[in-house]
């Protein structure tokens, strides 16, 4: 796999650093793809709590939950699966009829298994067909199995856009970097065992919180990165070592 630098010049992907960062890459991209969304459409997005005791994701604001759950067929499919592969992952034994893991399924184990039970449950692929086509079909399929009045179905634009210029009223965009710091170093100290992570956890976690506070709109470009610098320079201590030249490399 090749890409293009900075100066132009195309050279190989360095994929162990490209899978490490996929949390942070991950995060960036629902937060460019919701900010330009919500631009186009004059939307915004609120936090809604979808598993209890684990952090709100970011959804349309003015959406009710019954066309959500309508939406979400395809995450009940793995989160009930993912339910037997954790039961299975807690209750498994050894050879000596000890347990071979935790009891409790820690973030990194629960990462993997939601990782097989995606795979396990994958459909076959759909021929493809007019994008036209597919909203007269998901619309029929929301009026018909959603429970949510026909009228809200046709009219959700605009239920959306009264519910964004409620948010935008009452909800100001403005990011404090300082406390903005504070948040992500506490939450990434928090979710790594022992205190110890890396510049990328720090990196995933400003652009949650910038996605948190803005509620889709668009951010200056290098804010996440002035979060994390400011978290860095004040609140964490630089344990690593370099142990090669790409190691010493700035950044």
């Amino acid at each position: 796999m090749k890409g293009q630098r900075l100066d132009g010049k195309w050279g190989s992907i360095h994929t162990t650093a490209l899978h490490e960062n996929t949390v942070a890459a991950s995060a960036l991209y629902n937060e460019i793809v919701a900010a330009e969304v919500c631009e186009a459409l004059g939307l915004a997005t609120e936090p809604r709590t979808v598993t209890p005791g684990r952090r709100p994701v970011m959804e349309i604001a003015g959406v009710l939950h019954g066309l959500i759950r309508w939406t979400s067929r395809r995450s009940d499919q793995i989160a009930a699966c993912l339910a037997e592969l954790e039961h299975e992952y807690v209750t498994a034994v050894d050879d000596d009829g000890e347990l071979k893991f935790l009891p409790v399924v820690s973030e990194r184990a629960r990462a993997k298994l939601n990782g097989m039970a995606a795979k396990m449950t994958r459909p076959p692929k759909q021929k493809a067909r007019p994008l036209a086509q597919l909203c007269r079909e998901w619309k029929e399929s929301a009026i018909r199995t959603s429970k949510v009045a026909v009228d809200v179905i046709n009219s959700l634009l605009e239920y959306a856009r009264a519910a964004a210029a409620a948010i935008r009223a009452r909800v100001a965009a403005v990011v404090d970097v300082a406390l903005a710091a504070v948040g992500v170093a506490a939450t990434v100290f928090v979710m790594n065992e022992g205190g110890r992570f890396h510049r990328r956890h720090l990196l995933a976690e400003a652009r949650r919180h910038l996605a948190l506070v803005l509620r889709g709109r668009r951010r200056d470009p290098g804010l996440d990165d002035r979060i994390v610098a400011a978290a860095i320079s004040t609140y964490c201590l630089d344990i690593s070592e370099p142990k090669s030249v790409r190691g010493l490399e700035s950044g």
